[in-house]
């Protein structure tokens, strides 16, 4: 059961949830997944904290999203609710600290300290997307829009759509022309 339970690790880390879950629809009894679930923790080889962590610096870095489609990736991998938002709520304080290598001191997170992480996010996500050169208007309702999918906060989005709209075009929008809230 033991063996099982490290061979199931070896493909891809999991969370405590989802390798318990894993093990008891492979048809192992209840009393035994728990058992070598529990080793695992105690050894060190399943760390729901240290998961959670890593996933969210692979969204920092490859795939930026908003808080709200965080914590629904994270609750779908099975990290509890209470640490998922422990950690964002860390991570939007400024708080978070790079600890993905090993042997190596901890490295604070990347950005301007003082913008905070979902705010750095949008802009990091704003920055992959390309202006198409049409209508000032249009172009920020589907910036905006292309970012409230990632799970941005509706206000975020607008704003950094126009303000990038506007840098982009040297064209004044007005806010009220184009609330979308």
């Amino acid at each position: 059961m033991f063996d099982a339970a490290v061979r199931s690790l070896s493909g891809a880390p999991r969370s405590r949830k989802s390798l318990e879950e894993r093990l008891t629809s492979a048809g192992y009894p209840e009393a035994h997944v728990r058992a070598a679930v529990a080793r695992l923790v105690e050894i060190g080889l399943i760390d729901d904290e240290r998961y959670a962590q890593a996933i969210l610096d692979s969204r920092d870095r490859s795939r930026p999203r908003g808080d709200r489609a965080l914590l629904q990736e994270l609750l779908r991998r099975g990290v509890d609710e209470d640490l998922a938002r422990g950690l964002l709520e860390r991570r939007a304080a400024g708080g978070h600290e790079r600890t993905d290598l090993p042997g190596r001191e901890p490295v604070p997170a990347a950005g301007d300290q003082s913008v905070g992480a979902e705010e750095r996010a949008a802009r990091v996500a704003l920055a992959k997307l390309r202006l198409r050169g049409g209508d000032p208007r249009v172009e920020v309702q589907r910036l905006a829009q292309s970012l409230a999918r990632r799970g941005f906060p509706s206000a975020l989005c607008w704003r950094l759509a126009r303000e990038r709209v506007a840098g982009q075009a040297n064209v004044d929008l007005a806010s009220e022309d184009l609330d979308g809230e």
